[in-house]
């Protein structure tokens, strides 16, 4: 376990300049002028569907494959899953395949659910984060902010079929009271104004509701009161006039970035990290359910994603297109300066520190990436919560078991069990042993239907090409 590490003295300046991170690539899209071209209706089915993916007319079979329990870390050797109609219809041991199946032999192969991102911005990164996330073997993910039309429109795309991209969970629009020029928000400022907002994204349709810092506190009272009567979960940063424990007391069940590097702060009695102090606060968040998706990673990288100083590789940064890292330099330009950059450093690894201790407690906690690259940025924040400390099970789980605890929706998704949804990822080694094998990808089947080696790589040359367009 890492040492104390003192983070920047003044928490309020900490809050603001990683709250402005955070947010800045929204921020900049918008009073810029550089958002990464979206569309929305048709015209988003239109942009996207040039990838065509045939679906799977019969029953689909991989031989012979290390199925990993992402429940408990066992290897079941030798299987044989069958998938019928986007389902996974059996999982056998030593046995044959049915004779009408496709077969994909998984012989020293590892077998694992599909993988999330639970705090993605699609309006950020733009649809052809879709098939870059499922390349990846992103198969889900659950935006945090985007305009209510775009985000709603590409989720229908996708679980209809027409587009291929991860199923989605959307929250539509922050709500919060942030400067005018912040998109993906709508504006509130009383408790009339985030209850009657809650209502409205209800009849929308939303599946979720997003709070920020900037969420004055009476209204967000009345916004947590409002999404437990409409049966929305709560999930966002904690508002700067509303402390952790008032949040949870409302219903907040959800914290994104630590809040803001500042969660372990109240419980260690200043900046540095105090684990057994914090320990009974981490007991009670576990207590009452309360998850967190830290995204360690993006901490890291926003401040320095682009420049000598990140670790993000070349080969990466070429599926970003020019306006986002446009957006990167800018809001570097901006808002960073070299202390930022420590500060930033050195939050993020007593973050991923503070993450392994609060799953050691029994808190949940979510993988997320927050407006990287897709799909790769999930690799990188398993990778991330790892060299933290945590296993590379706990670790997996992040992206696959746990959203499906978070959702509620454990019967059907998170796991590799008859019955599920066929979103898979079939791995040429394990990544029980080595969590970097996450990127090792052979094949990926999302909604059952098979997208080989060959598929993927197809995916991603499309999405390089674009990203090297003006």
């Amino acid at each position: 376990m890492a040492g104390p590490v003192i983070l920047l003295t003044n928490t309020t300046q900490t809050r603001s300049v990683i709250g402005v991170l955070a947010g800045s690539l929204a921020l900049l899209a918008s009073s810029c002028d550089m958002r990464p071209a979206v569309s929305t209706g048709a015209a988003v089915a239109k942009s996207v569907a040039t990838v065509s993916v045939a679906p799977q007319t019969g029953p689909l079979a991989i031989t012979r494959v290390n199925i990993i329990d992402v429940v408990d870390g066992r290897i079941l050797p030798n299987s044989t899953v069958t998938i019928r109609s986007g389902v996974i219809a059996s999982v056998t041991q030593n046995s044959a395949p049915p004779a009408d199946a496709r077969i994909v032999d998984g012989q020293g192969k590892f077998l694992i659910p599909g993988l999330w991102d639970m705090h993605a911005h699609m309006e950020a990164t733009g649809e052809s984060a879709l098939q870059l996330n499922v390349a990846n073997g992103v198969t889900g993910i659950r935006d945090m902010g985007s305009e209510l039309d775009l985000i709603l429109n590409l989720r229908d795309a996708t679980s209809s079929g027409r587009v291929l991209g991860p199923r989605i969970f959307a929250a539509g629009p922050i709500l919060d009271d942030a400067p005018d020029d912040w998109p993906f928000r709508m504006r509130v400022r009383t408790a009339e104004d985030g209850r009657s907002a809650v209502q409205m994204l209800k009849r929308r349709g939303v599946d979720l509701i997003k709070v920020h810092d900037r969420t004055p506190r009476e209204a967000f009272f009345a916004i947590a009161d409002e999404a437990r009567r409409q049966n929305l979960p709560l999930a966002g940063h904690v508002p700067l006039r509303v402390t952790v424990e008032e949040a949870i007391d409302a219903g907040q069940r959800a914290i994104e970035h630590l809040s803001n590097l500042q969660l372990w702060r109240p419980c260690s009695g200043g900046a540095e990290y105090r684990p057994e102090a914090c320990r009974p606060f981490f007991e009670m968040l576990a207590r009452r359910g309360v998850w967190q998706t830290p995204t360690l990673f993006a901490l890291r990288e926003l401040s320095t994603i682009g420049t000598p100083a990140s670790t993000v590789s070349a080969d990466q940064l070429a599926y970003a297109s020019r306006s986002v890292r446009r957006l990167w330099a800018e809001s570097q330009r901006l808002f960073v300066t070299p202390d930022v950059v420590r500060a930033l450093t050195a939050g993020a690894a007593v973050g991923a520190v503070v993450t392994a201790d609060m799953v050691k407690a029994g808190v949940g906690v979510l993988a997320g990436c927050d407006g990287l690259i897709a799909g790769f940025c999930v690799h990188d924040e398993l990778a991330t919560m790892v060299r933290g400390g945590m296993t590379p099970l706990a670790a997996l789980q992040t992206a696959t078991l746990n959203p499906a605890r978070y959702f509620g929706l454990q019967e059907t998704l998170g796991s590799v069990t008859p019955g599920h949804r066929a979103d898979l990822v079939l791995l040429d080694a394990n990544p029980l042993t080595d969590i970097t094998n996450i990127r090792r990808i052979r094949a990926v089947v999302i909604s059952g239907r098979l997208l080989d080696r060959n598929d993927l790589d197809n995916l991603q040359a499309q999405v390089e090409i674009a990203a090297a367009q003006p």
